[in-house]
């Protein structure tokens, strides 16, 4: 047990550390997960109206690809609905809370040396990774407990509620044993992570594709073995023993690979760079564009693809408001519009949402760059703050307009397939546009937060929480529309259900530019963080 001394300090330290982060993930994701649950039953009140649902959405191959098999579809009810509409994307937001504290605690500290401040002292050479594994999958119990509570509390039933919970916290685990695997692979923190999120859009993939066709290939993802338990539909408890079977494996084999390395290197050595930059690299806007061109791409296929599965079941709008008149207010709340066009304004809505955090964390790269040190160099040369701070904004912006234009397009297209229009393409892409400079105002926040301190700048998450919480859950909660305004996206034009009005729009603009132009002044009147 030599190898894991000092683990009981090395977890207190972890959890000192993530005192503020791990509450944000928990309440984040607890908070959205049962708000979920508890908008279902209004909407689908009785059993004629839970069964509309399973026959519209049963036989969708782009919705068993997105949501999932459809367990108990063949005999609905309102747990089946919570499956289909919230499990996919729970484990998935699992897996990235994992993905992302694994790697905090194990490669991220690597990479900032303080692995070998620690191991200075008498510490085991796998307590580092044994700490964060035990912190994340403490994290993902908690998780679990209080999706499982909480289902509970809103009439759900109890045997179905207990599994679905701990199919969270199985995926959680999976991916934490992952994430520990991955950070003795590479040998960088963003290589880390980039092989971990290779290892989650593999787990997807493989799963869609077992569910669309039926075949065996679902039992290869951590996400099918989540699904397997068939919550609210003959539950069973044995696909949950495969997810722990694998954590415990693929944790043993972080340990084995830890032994084979060197600290602060990886197994896989990193590919050399060429011998010379290209001119356009060193200045400073092409090195923000080298250094966020990844997620940049990465966001805008995203987006379209979500995008795509959105539009793919426009058609079937009308049928399925229609048969469920309650729906229909939830979704809409307008009067007089077309409910095809209410539905997309929704959507629209969801995807600026899921736009902002690229916003969000285009911008805190900023604060990456200078808590790490590298913005040192780069600013001792012949480049103001200014323009060093300048360059990684115009990434942000523009960024932003491609992720929700790219979104905008994913929706106009799957759309135009199965409507047969293509001039739907042009008209949702604008649409879609509408939501920029809400989602502006969102990275305005972070910007003037960054600029009064580096340690303010993680509170921009709270603001997208705070938005997303106003926009799903405003109505469901009663909150008072003084309240409710806080959100950027609440003031926006109901776009294509409604006309387009530009005055809200102008506000907006301007109100994010006078943030951004508010941090920047901050910015260059601060000190640069010492590493």
């Amino acid at each position: 047990m030599r190898t894991l001394a000092g683990l009981g300090r090395l977890v207190r330290l972890a959890l000192r550390r993530d005192r503020f982060r791990l509450p944000v993930w928990l309440v984040a994701l607890g908070g959205t997960i049962v708000g979920s649950a508890a908008s279902l039953p209004p909407v689908y009140p009785d059993q004629e109206a839970i069964d509309t649902y399973a026959s519209l959405f049963g036989d969708n191959p782009a919705l068993v690809a997105f949501a999932g098999p459809g367990h108990g579809f063949d005999d609905p009810n309102i747990g089946v609905i919570l499956v289909n509409e919230v499990q996919l994307w729970t484990c998935i937001g699992v897996a990235l809370m994992s993905i992302f504290l694994v790697n905090r605690h194990t490669r991220q500290e690597e990479d900032e040396e303080r692995t070998e401040v620690v191991r200075a002292n008498p510490v085991g050479r796998h307590a580092p990774t044994a700490a964060a594994v035990l912190v994340v999958a403490a994290a993902n119990v908690v998780l679990a407990a209080v999706c499982g509570v909480g289902f509970v509390a809103l009439d759900y039933p109890v045997v179905g509620s207990l599994v679905l919970a701990a199919s969270f916290a199985a995926c959680g685990l999976a991916f934490t044993g992952i994430a520990a695997v991955t950070a003795q692979l590479a040998s960088t923190s963003r290589a880390s992570l980039a092989f971990s999120s290779v290892a989650l859009g593999a787990a997807f993939t493989l799963r869609a594709i077992g569910d669309i066709s039926g075949s065996w290939h679902r039992w290869l993802s951590p996400i099918g073995w989540s699904q397997g338990v068939r919550a609210f539909a003959d539950e069973r408890w044995w696909p949950l023993a495969i997810a722990v079977a694998f954590t415990f494996a693929a944790v043993a084999g972080a340990f084995w690979l830890s032994t084979r390395r060197d600290l602060g290197s990886g197994i896989l050595a990193p590919r050399p760079g060429p011998a010379r930059a290209p001119r356009w690299a060193i200045r400073p806007e092409g090195l923000a564009l080298r250094l966020q061109r990844g997620p940049l791409v990465a966001w805008m296929l995203g987006l379209f693809t979500i995008g795509a599965l959105y539009g793919s079941i426009g058609q079937d709008v009308d049928e399925m408001i229609e048969e469920n008149p309650t729906l229909a207010e939830f979704l809409a709340q307008l009067e007089g519009v077309d409910l095809a066009d209410a539905y997309f304004a929704t959507t629209l809505v969801l995807q600026g949402l899921l736009a902002a955090g690229f916003t969000i964390s285009s911008v805190m790269r900023l604060r990456g760059e200078e808590v790490a040190g590298r913005a040192d160099p780069v600013l001792g040369g012949p480049v103001s703050r200014w323009r060093w701070a300048a360059s990684h904004l115009a990434i942000a912006g523009f960024g932003t307009i491609a992720v929700v234009g790219a979104g905008g397009l994913g929706v106009g297209v799957a759309y135009a397939i199965v409507s047969g229009d293509a001039g739907e393409v042009v008209r949702l892409v604008g649409a879609s546009l509408v939501t920029v400079p809400a989602v502006l105002v969102l990275g305005g926040i972070a910007v003037a937060l960054y600029g009064a301190s580096p340690r303010l700048a993680a509170v921009a998450w709270a603001g997208l929480a705070a938005a997303v919480l106003v926009e799903f859950f405003g109505e469901l909660l009663r909150l008072p529309g003084w309240l409710r305004a806080i959100s950027p996206l609440y003031h926006l034009p109901g776009v294509p259900a409604e006309a387009l009005r530009p005055a809200p729009l102008l506000v907006l603009s301007a109100l994010a530019v006078a943030l951004v132009a508010g941090g920047l002044a901050s910015f260059r009147r601060r000190d640069i963080a010492v590493r």
